[in-house]
């Protein structure tokens, strides 16, 4: 009877009863063209995990990893490939320590490498699904922090780990030394962004749209920053303290909407090509087979910014204790999208777009302390 009463009371004011209302784009993620109007460093189709280790800037496309080097680009500083090698299977995540790179290899486990791969050493934990590492941190020289986005999905399954509503994912400490591993946290929501901080860690936890804190054995669990209006993904050190965090891909109301439908949400995924389900996708327009395509989002023939979209570009800064201070946009009309990983190399933010396929710098970081 309440809930009937709550219910008709809800419908004549227009209230929200079922939770699928995404937070504005506001305050410091209040919506700009940053992202588009930084320069191009190099166009490198399926860029992820951009790492620096020592003194070399590293990336990964599928199966290969790519060491890169500065060059004379049109506007001058820019980004070439001066090294690669392939893995065996795709590289689902890398992280940098001293000098030391770790690298996990879909299906086969993490290898701990010197910067040039010279030397390489596999760990692989029987217990932790090498399928679906997702991201990775040094805690020191001998313990590394590993995301399992999922136990049921592979790494580029993300989108049917959504949309199934899977809660599947944990965090690792692995002994290096000793290739043991303990999980300290499990029934996550695709966690993929991880970052040690003294003696905190902090974990995006992507299909609950927020960041938990953490001990560095799992323990005083809480909420750090919630209620994101886009999935967070990894998170990178600012050299001026606090932290950038990566969003891969806007919320929308129509998926969340979806998410609470779920026999047409089990239709959809048992009888429509991924790339077309109603959900978020790194880039978009691509297809006249991807949903809604006109109405909204075009006037006069003309993409507009504040269009609904499934993929957009967003990066935050954020303080030491992570809140928001300000953002980074590629919006609808964009041509940055799905950022997925980013490093500070001297003065400047590096910005890895899988989804567009580019690298671009953000280069207003001093005086701008969190």
């Amino acid at each position: 009877m309440i809930g009937a009463i709550k219910q008709a009371w809800a419908n004549f004011r227009g209230f929200d009863l079922t939770g699928s209302t995404v937070p504005p784009m506001d305050g410091p993620l209040r919506p700009n063209s940053k992202l588009d109007a930084a320069p191009v460093l190099l166009d490198l189709a399926d860029v992820d995990n951009l790492v620096v280790c020592g003194q070399r800037i590293v990336c990964s496309v599928g199966r290969e990893i790519h060491t890169l080097a500065p060059t004379a680009g049109d506007s001058g500083y820019a980004l070439s490939i001066s090294r690669s090698r392939s893995m065996d299977k795709p590289v689902t995540s890398m992280a940098a320590g001293a000098d030391l790179l770790a690298v996990a290899v879909e299906g086969e486990g993490i290898r701990i490498e010197s910067p040039d791969g010279a030397s390489s050493e596999l760990i692989a934990i029987e217990t932790l699904n090498a399928h679906c590492v997702t991201a990775m941190a040094f805690a020191d020289r001998s313990t590394l922090l590993v995301a399992v986005g999922s136990d049921r999905n592979p790494a580029h399954g993300w989108k049917r780990d959504l949309m199934t509503k899977t809660a599947a994912g944990s965090i690792w400490r692995i002994d290096i030394g000793t290739r043991t591993a303990v999980s300290i946290a499990s029934g996550l929501a695709f966690p993929s962004g991880i970052i040690v901080s003294n003696d905190r860690v902090f974990v995006s936890e992507a299909w609950r749209h927020r960041v938990l804190s953490m001990g560095v054995d799992g323990s005083r669990q809480q909420i750090a920053l919630g209620s994101l209006p886009a999935y967070p993904g990894r998170i990178a050190p600012a050299s001026e303290g606090g932290f950038w965090l990566a969003m891969f891909a806007p919320r929308n109301p129509l998926v969340e909407f979806v998410l609470k439908e779920d026999e047409y949400r089990a239709r959809m995924i048992e009888t429509i090509d991924p790339d077309y389900w109603i959900a978020p996708a790194l880039a978009t327009g691509r297809s006249f087979l991807e949903p809604i395509q006109g109405g909204a989002r075009k006037k006069l023939n003309m993409l507009k910014p504040w269009s609904p979209t499934w993929s957009t570009g967003l990066v935050v800064r954020c303080d030491k204790e992570m809140a928001m201070v300000r953002n980074y946009q590629s919006r609808a009309d964009g041509d940055v999208h799905g950022v997925t990983s980013l490093c500070e190399v001297g003065d400047q933010l590096l910005v890895g777009a899988r989804g567009s396929g580019k690298i671009v710098a953000i280069q207003e970081l001093a005086g701008h302390m969190a």
